[in-house]
């Protein structure tokens, strides 16, 4: 089978799509929510795929599916689907979809190497491929933008605050603490899972990607990839696996 695969990925933030070729991402699509059905309708007109995939940690319209698999084969991702990792998870049927996807992307970023794939999204997540091509697991902990509404909602007096690179490491106002406390110790965290990682693993890569990269990349002490699209390498891995190596 050749021609582009349609790699749709719905998440808590934004609703996006990877138009990737022979593996790599021909462009990037992004849909709002009231218009979901119908702007996915047009791009698929657009681009014609040779097959799709949906990774969706939200609800969609039924209507979405419907209309992927009518433009050919078609995999909605889930804890059933064949991939190119072995799920060592307690619960898989638990397990995001969204994890699955970054797991798949690493392997076939660094096939046989260890990886920790850092999700930077609504959560930062934290997702280990064994060198064998296990998914261990990993952590799950509340994103920068979730906490700073979880300071703002869960007391009475602090502001809500958005995220800025305009910030002092010392705070010398209320925002300016929030700042530090919220951001210094986002870093400090990842940057201590990682030293974890380290303490147990010895040489495997750091995979960095999603909605905050850009801060992250910039400020962590860690050697890490910055990966900005490794969720679509990973669909697309999927769809190799399941669909064109089938073909």
């Amino acid at each position: 089978m050749t021609g582009s695969i349609f790699c749709m990925d719905l998440g808590n933030s934004r609703l996006k799509c990877g138009i990737m070729q022979n593996g790599e991402l021909q462009q990037e699509l992004f849909f709002s929510e009231s218009g979901l059905v119908s702007e996915v309708k047009a791009a698929l007109a657009q681009y014609a795929p040779a097959a799709s995939i949906l990774s969706s940690v939200v609800d969609h319209p039924p209507a979405l599916e419907a209309l992927l698999e009518a433009h050919g084969p078609f995999i909605r991702l889930q804890h059933t689907t064949p991939l190119p990792v072995t799920l060592a998870y307690d619960k898989p049927e638990t397990l995001g979809v969204d994890r699955m996807a970054l797991a798949s992307g690493a392997w076939a970023t660094f096939p046989g190497r260890h990886s920790l794939i850092i999700g930077t999204g609504s959560a930062i997540t934290y997702n280990f491929v064994h060198k064998t091509g296990l998914f261990l697991g990993g952590g799950i902990s509340p994103g920068i933008d979730m906490r700073f509404r979880a300071l703002h909602e869960f007391t009475d007096k602090l502001p809500l605050v958005k995220g800025s690179t305009q910030y002092s490491f010392i705070g010398y106002n209320t925002r300016q603490s929030i700042l530090s406390g919220v951001q210094q110790g986002a870093l400090a965290e990842v940057d201590g899972m990682i030293a974890a990682y380290a303490a147990r693993y010895r040489n495997f890569n750091v995979l960095l990607t999603g909605g905050n990269l850009e801060f992250f990349a910039s400020r962590l002490k860690s050697k890490i990839f910055a990966s900005p699209y490794l969720m679509y390498k990973g669909l697309n891995s999927i769809v190799e696996l399941n669909v064109l190596d089938k073909s």
